[in-house]
């Protein structure tokens, strides 16, 4: 991992695979934070976006990495809350043509209302909503089970929710007044299936990373985890949760995982205190390396029937 964006080639001359964390609540050396999450992902040749932030931090961080958004292929969308959408009209001028993936109801209105507090409105932005409205149906892909991008590149669509210490970590709503609890029913996040094992990308993983994790395992049929990455929801998370939580990443045996986002501080400390040097935390600017993924599977690919993509699955 490192804080520097290049264009790296392994030594036969092909383009390594990396995840570069675009916007995050904290940021590397001169670029900026916000509360929100986006990742640019590269796959060899190919290159998706996740999420989009707010507040116009990704267009000033994607500059600053030398991120050329107009060249993302598809956008992946974890969920529809403002802090992952907000961006999501800027981007689409700079790329209109962008197929979207999305889960259902991802422009529903969502409130946080905790009790004691002033409802907070989470909902996306009026800007994001009016993407939602114009794209064309075969531009905008609302999936309800798991969906490949590519050879070993996939989205994990709906989670099912099994575990019963995991919920969808804060006092959701889809009213202000917190009558109609919000299941956060489009929360998705993307695994690579990578030489080393499995890869998780997670937006707020508001499904729980147990009930993600576990999912993941078992449509991929691939055991081995070698690294999760992103927000996981854990700042407001019980005892019980934390617990349980920790002892079901250690027995997942990873190389590495790097909390951030909406984590919480706490959390991120207690799963470095509890599972050592495997943890670092993220930031704006951190890239992951994705080591080798398949080039070539068998099974239906939609970034690849887009155009001949060279990469053998077609």
């Amino acid at each position: 991992m490192s804080n520097e964006t290049t264009e790296q080639q392994c030594g036969c001359g092909q383009q390594l695979s990396s995840i570069t964390l675009l916007v995050d609540n904290k940021a590397g050396e001169g670029l900026e934070c916000v509360h929100g999450f986006a990742a640019w992902i590269k796959v060899r040749d190919r290159r998706i976006l996740f999420d989009t932030g707010q507040k116009g931090v990704i267009l000033k961080n994607a500059e600053r990495l030398g991120i050329n958004l107009a060249e993302a292929e598809v956008l992946v969308l974890s969920h529809g809350h403002d802090d992952h959408t907000d961006n999501l009209a800027d981007f689409y001028a700079l790329n209109p043509n962008a197929p979207m993936y999305c889960g259902e109801n991802i422009d529903a209105d969502r409130f946080c209302c905790r009790p004691g507090e002033q409802a907070l409105n989470w909902s996306p932005p009026s800007s994001a909503k009016k993407i939602f409205d114009s794209l064309p149906p075969d531009q905008k892909h609302t999936l309800k089970k798991p969906h490949y991008l590519l050879p070993g590149v996939a989205i994990t669509g709906p989670v099912p929710r099994l575990t019963t210490f995991e919920d969808v970590g804060d006092a959701l709503f889809l009213d202000i007044e917190g009558r109609k609890p919000d299941p956060v029913s489009d929360d998705m996040s993307m695994w690579f299936e990578t030489d080393k094992g499995l890869v998780i990308l997670l937006g707020c993983c508001h499904s729980g990373i147990v009930n993600t994790v576990n999912y993941i395992r078992k449509v991929s049929g691939i055991g081995k985890v070698s690294g999760i990455v992103g927000g996981m929801h854990l700042i407001r998370a019980s005892k019980e949760r934390m617990e349980k939580t920790l002892e079901a990443m250690k027995s997942w045996n990873m190389d590495f995982l790097i909390p951030c986002h909406c984590t919480g501080d706490n959390a991120m400390q207690q799963m470095k205190d509890y599972l050592g040097d495997i943890v670092t935390f993220g930031c704006t600017g951190t890239v992951i390396e994705l080591g080798n993924l398949p080039e070539k599977q068998e099974g239906d690919f939609s970034m690849c029937k887009e155009h001949a993509c060279g990469c053998g699955c077609a």
